[in-house]
């Protein structure tokens, strides 16, 4: 889920930064197509893959938490590595 919404977000910086002046008929037709499909995608996902409860959310902070403390110690543990080397 967070890499669709990491596309998502790259997809809108993208657009953003591509975007010229004014956009034309075609172009504007062409976003309300894309808001209407992501709406759709939305309730859809609700549907299928009913919100996080605050349990679930609870333990994804855990295991980034966790991850993180992890990464860190590996990098601590390699510039003591490398210093006493």
């Amino acid at each position: 889920m967070k890499k669709f919404y990491s596309l998502i977000a790259l997809l809108g910086l993208a657009a953003a930064l591509s975007a010229c002046d004014k956009p034309g008929p075609a172009e504007r037709a062409g976003e309300k197509i894309d808001n209407t499909v992501e709406q759709a995608r939305d309730k859809v996902e609700d549907l299928v893959e009913p919100s996080e409860g605050p349990a679930e959310k609870a333990g994804e902070n855990i295991d980034e938490a966790v991850e993180a403390t992890r990464n860190q110690l590996e990098e601590t543990k390699k510039d003591i590595t490398e210093q006493t080397q």
